[in-house]
């Protein structure tokens, strides 16, 4: 299995200086060529999720600010068909006070980790916290807790602890470590909720790649790794997120503002396919019997073992039989079906299958 980008974005713009804002606070961000009243931190991301309710692609940013007191907190909302960003200042804490991590989990809610207080529930809104935590901080679940995935109608939590990712039931009282295994990208960048089986991660790997790696918590196996295409600026910080309306993982780089303070983040959309490596021999089903139909099956596999998508598919031989459908449409599962008819004598003949991807 691996990704294929099907759009990019630059869906970031910075608020320009005003008159006199040079004046007030830090003149060097109001004055050329940096004449823009507002950057993102060096460590700024605090979540980047998908929202089903609105649609929208959601990143919550700490941003260095010009004026007094040189910081605030802005929401951004990304169209996921268009790129077009709306943006709104939540002031100098905003919403959630201190919560990191965003995150979608089960029914489709919001989830963030509190420093020292644990994992809560986020109304997906307002980003007003709800309740008391899911996941308290006093439980063995939170040796480490960001980035993670919650799903509360099986009591599941997936944690990135450094080089290990874990996989707890977090039944209060009763935390128990159903398993882990060992992250071939040392840490996780960051983590993304598919479905009550499946979460989606990024991490960069030892040759500056980003890889994208698809777990099943439930199984607690990598069903896939995939390198995304390495960028042509450096990444302070890369995150993910799944969209479950499209079924594509967005990945968001957030990279060093230009020599004029511009915004160059990136947002980009994967679509994971098949590649395509094999077909298999076209194999007969029955006996092959001169002057008689017989029905051949092939199937194309993809790098990951599975099954792959053809467009056509041609079928060839070289002896005294006759390929009774030389242009075949593939199924779906990639499977390859065709009917040969055999020479009238006995002998040999070689079949051959072309197929367009």
């Amino acid at each position: 299995m691996s990704l294929h980008l099907i759009q990019e974005t630059t869906p970031f713009g910075y608020e320009l200086c005003q008159p006199g804002d040079g004046a007030v606070y830090h003149p060097d961000l109001c004055t050329p060529p940096k004449i823009y009243r507002e950057s993102i931190n060096t460590d700024p991301l605090r979540g980047f999720w998908y929202d089903s309710k609105t649609d929208e692609y959601v990143a919550l940013i700490t941003m260095r600010f010009s004026l007094w007191p040189s910081y605030r907190t802005n929401l951004y909302r990304i169209n996921p068909e268009t790129g077009v960003i709306n943006s709104e200042v939540l002031g100098f804490s905003g919403a959630g006070g201190i919560l990191t991590g965003y995150e979608n989990g089960g029914f489709n809610k919001l989830y963030a980790y509190l420093n020292n207080n644990g994992v809560f529930e986020v109304d997906s809104q307002t980003l007003a916290v709800i309740g008391s935590p899911i996941v308290p901080m006093n439980t063995t679940v939170l040796g480490h807790i960001n980035p993670f995935i919650i799903n509360q109608s099986t009591k599941t939590l997936v944690v990135d602890d450094t080089l290990v990712i874990e996989v707890w039931d977090y039944t209060t009282g009763s935390e128990t470590q159903l398993g882990e295994f060992g992250n071939p990208q040392a840490s996780l960048s960051d983590m993304a909720y598919e479905d009550d089986e499946r979460v989606w991660t990024v991490a960069i790997g030892a040759d500056g790649l980003p890889t994208v790696i698809k777990i099943n918590y439930q199984d607690i196996k990598i069903e896939s790794m995939s390198a995304i295409q390495a960028g042509t600026e450096s990444d302070i910080k890369i995150a993910i997120a799944y969209d479950s309306v499209r079924k594509v993982t967005a990945i968001l780089r957030l990279r060093p503002d230009a020599v004029d303070g511009a915004a160059r983040h990136v947002m980009e959309l994967y679509k994971p396919f098949a590649v395509p490596t094999n077909i298999t021999a076209p194999v007969p089903i029955g006996p092959l019997v001169p002057g008689q139909v017989t029905t051949f099956v092939a199937n194309m596999y993809g790098d990951r073992g599975e099954m792959g998508q053809l467009k056509t598919v041609t079928v060839t031989n070289t002896g005294d039989g006759t390929i009774l459908q030389p242009t075949v449409t593939p199924r779906t599962n990639g499977s390859i079906v065709f009917q040969y008819l055999s020479g009238p004598n006995p002998g040999t003949d070689t079949i051959q299958i072309q197929a367009d991807i």
